[in-house]
């Protein structure tokens, strides 16, 4: 399954009306989805790029975060950052599942 904009995209950029728009991308791209086997080591490596190394998501929360998005990296960084934000507004040091839950609730997925 392929991220959810792109197909939408694509279509809109086919309309003649945007063929200056279409010449003038160099690169294209598609990033299919992250296998679940993936995921913990991408949250890992995004949480060092912001500096920290500690294990912040839980097993389960890893497995609520795939089992919302599929794997969608778009949508797994939208969830994890609103997961962090909502734990560190309860003042919790890791994310369990019950605040995947609770994240995906105020994004609506």
């Amino acid at each position: 399954m392929l991220g959810y904009g792109q197909p939408l995209i694509r279509s809109k950029l086919a309309l003649n009306v945007n063929n200056p728009l279409r010449q003038r991308i160099v690169v294209k791209h598609m990033m299919s989805n992250m296998q679940k086997d993936e995921l913990g080591g991408y949250l890992k490596t995004r949480l060092a790029f912001g500096g920290t190394h500690e294990e912040l998501f839980t097993a389960p929360s890893m497995e609520a975060i795939y089992g919302v998005t599929n794997g969608v990296p778009r949508l797994v960084n939208s969830l994890a950052t609103n997961c962090l934000l909502y734990a560190c507004e309860k003042k919790q040091r890791q994310v369990d599942e019950e605040t995947v839950y609770q994240a995906q609730s105020e994004l609506n997925f």
